[in-house]
């Protein structure tokens, strides 16, 4: 005779209870920082990290294939969270190098650092030219982190156009579409947090003079604010500077930004200082030297445009391609 309805339903509801259970603990060994407080002195051995999005993994994975071929051992903690995670995962001993971005890692120590009065805090956070970002670096690392030589790719803000657009009024700098808009209107699209950060629609407004009509969306200057660009639906867009659009140049026009209104973002990578030496440094800044703009672009290229390689092909393949994989002992 069939159980009754009730007892085989309650039945499926406990076994998948106790599946849930079970893999409940699974589930959280798979953290990726989960070795607070384990730093292994061995200088040779190197725990990379990385943020979560995908431009942060490919640097992360290549300094783990360069490292590898160049005589370190390696344990890969990529996809580690954001700034406000791995900064302190870096410091308690959960990962040992990092990629991130110079000026935006000055903006986060900047608010926490210690020992430092308000007022100098808002002078470090208003800097922008990248000579003064890596003088004042040192200033909020404090002394359990350092940072290695930045690399020239930079991956920030941009005010973007159509190449047509730029034809058509003579554009070359974000000062010649302020003195546009002071006789037409111009649109500019991008995510909404830009209408009042300092270096967003104030900043531009402050610095040169630019007006626009504000058009929000918020894909970080991804495939939608794209469209709306390229379609002449709006005049301009804030179009990260490593997006890979930006390889188009018979199409899009990157406004020059002379009076750095946005502030330098060049890859650099950040480690813990337990793990600093001069064999590493000419490892990392081997890699670091390597990483232009062009290259940026052509990396999220490979890995999200239309040729959809794996993180670790891509990475794998531009190492070989810079010779990155021998020689740097």
């Amino acid at each position: 005779m069939p159980w009754p309805r009730a007892y085989r339903r309650r039945r499926m509801f406990l076994a998948a209870l106790s599946l849930l259970l079970v893999m409940l603990p699974v589930t959280a060994c798979f953290d990726p920082l989960d070795r607070a407080g384990s730093r292994d002195p061995n200088p040779s051995h190197v725990v990379v990290g990385s943020g979560t999005f995908p431009e942060s993994q490919i640097i992360g994975q290549i300094y783990i294939d360069v490292l590898r071929d160049n005589g370190f051992t390696v344990s890969d903690r990529l996809n580690s969270g954001t700034r406000e995670r791995y900064i302190p995962a870096l410091r308690a001993g959960d990962i040992d190098l990092v990629p991130d971005y110079v000026g935006n890692l000055l903006q986060y120590l900047a608010k926490s650092a210690k020992g430092i009065d308000s007022g100098r805090v808002d002078q470090l956070r208003s800097l922008t030219a990248l000579p003064d970002i890596e003088a004042a670096l040192p200033q909020v690392l404090g002394t359990d982190l350092v940072t290695y030589t930045p690399a020239p790719g930079s991956n920030s803000d941009s005010v973007t156009v159509t190449r047509s657009t730029a034809d058509q009024h003579h554009l070359v700098s974000i000062g010649d579409l302020g003195r546009l808009s002071q006789t037409q209107t111009v649109s500019l699209m991008a995510n909404s947090e830009f209408a009042t950060r300092p270096v967003g629609l104030p900043g531009l407004l402050d610095t040169y003079g630019l007006k626009v009509d504000f058009r929000p969306n918020n894909d970080s200057g991804g495939p939608a604010t794209q469209k709306e660009l390229l379609s002449g639906r709006v005049t301009a867009a804030d179009i990260y500077t490593t997006t890979p659009l930006l390889l188009q140049t018979d199409k899009v026009v990157v406004l020059d930004d002379p009076k750095h209104n946005f502030p330098a973002n060049n890859v650099v990578p950040v480690l813990a200082k337990d793990k600093d030496s001069p064999r590493l440094r000419r490892v990392l800044d081997a890699v670091s030297a390597k990483l232009t703009l062009q290259q940026l672009q052509s990396l999220n290229d490979m890995v999200s445009g239309s040729r959809k390689i794996e993180i670790e092909d891509a990475a794998k393949r531009w190492v070989q391609a810079q010779g990155l994989n021998r020689g740097l002992r």
